[in-house]
């Protein structure tokens, strides 16, 4: 299994949050974010008009998913300073986490009437724009971004992104590939490049996963593209050997168990295949397919209750997982 998902753009990261509000203040002396959070409610408290204490205090409150808090502190650095883009843009975050999707469009509409030419906040309105699934006029602030800078290379991701949820392959490849020579380092350009040619069934898209490997040899992400490139192109030992590279980059990265399990099955080599499983089941007990695909080996090696258990197991964590229903009443039958 391949994560889909947005690709993280690289366009509008946060800023770092810095602690520092001059050498005397609270927040100099704060060792760990609860104590810089009440540190900086203290500095608000004695210098009430200071946008920037707001935001700092909006920062961490939205890294704590704590958003209502987050909202408020932000209105109120906007009401104390409107001319500061990167307070719209987390308050536009942070709606977007709450699902607040209206607002957050709302907000970055404004922030883009203020500053109609920087690019990065109409990077943001247009990435906001393709998240809300509104394409067309994504496209409109991407083509407003072209005016400030033709050769823009983020304007051309965006661009691509569009035309690929649009369905338009070939106008998105041709963006992306364009990506990739204005900006040869933008690694999201040639994974994107590689999973549209992958989707059309050409072996180009090897290429381009290699490219995005030799920029970012240790991305788990790059990686996995290559992984299950392999994985369905008949080479199953490659795929393998690029999974447990991933594991051990990242213990945790479920897919990468899974998938080698799944190869191994595929093998026959069903020992393998099952310790990939047990592996999986020992780090995430919540996750439904461990339980699965080895109540499914238990089942090929003849040991049928360990297989209704499992698959049991597998139906209580997701009772609507219906191939797991399906294998239950074989082994009922059985």
């Amino acid at each position: 299994m391949k994560q889909y998902g947005i690709i993280f753009l690289g366009l509008l990261t946060l800023a770092i949050i810095s602690t520092g509000c001059g050498s005397d203040s609270s927040v100099a002396k704060a060792d760990n974010k609860e104590e810089v959070v009440n540190a900086l409610s203290k500095d608000i408290e004695k210098d009430l008009g200071n946008p920037e204490l707001y935001y700092k205090r909006a920062q961490y409150s939205y890294e704590k998913e704590e958003y209502d808090n987050a909202i408020d502190d932000l209105e109120k650095a906007i009401s104390l300073d409107s001319l500061v883009p990167n307070y719209y843009h987390l308050l536009s975050d942070a709606y977007l986490d709450y699902y607040r999707s209206k607002d957050a469009l709302i907000v970055m509409v404004k922030a883009a009437s203020l500053f109609p030419h920087r690019i990065p906040t109409l990077l943001k309105l247009s990435e906001t724009q393709l998240i809300l699934k509104m394409n067309e006029p994504s496209l409109e602030t991407v083509a407003r971004i072209f005016i400030e800078d033709p050769d823009n290379p983020d304007g051309h991701f965006m661009k691509g992104m569009n035309f690929r949820a649009m369905g338009e392959i070939d106008r998105a490849i041709n963006a992306f590939q364009t990506v990739t020579e204005l900006d040869p380092e933008m690694m999201d350009a040639w994974l994107m490049s590689g999973d549209l040619f992958f989707e059309k069934g050409l072996p180009i898209a090897r290429s381009y996963y290699d490219a995005a490997i030799n920029l970012e040899p240790e991305n788990i992400t790059a990686l996995h593209s290559l992984a299950y490139y392999l994985q369905n192109n008949n080479d199953d030992n490659g795929a393998i050997k690029l999974y447990r590279k991933i594991i051990s980059l990242d213990k945790n990265y479920m897919d990468a168990y899974l998938n080698t399990g799944i190869l191994y099955m595929s093998m026959d080599s069903l020992p393998q295949a099952k310790e990939q499983f047990n592996i999986m089941a020992s780090i995430q007990p919540t996750n439904h397919l461990p339980y699965f695909y080895r109540g499914l080996i238990h089942e090929a090696e003849g040991n049928i209750d360990m297989a209704r258990k499992d698959i049991q197991s597998c139906i209580n964590l997701k009772s609507d997982f219906n191939r797991a229903r399906e294998v239950m009443s074989r082994l009922q039958e059985g």
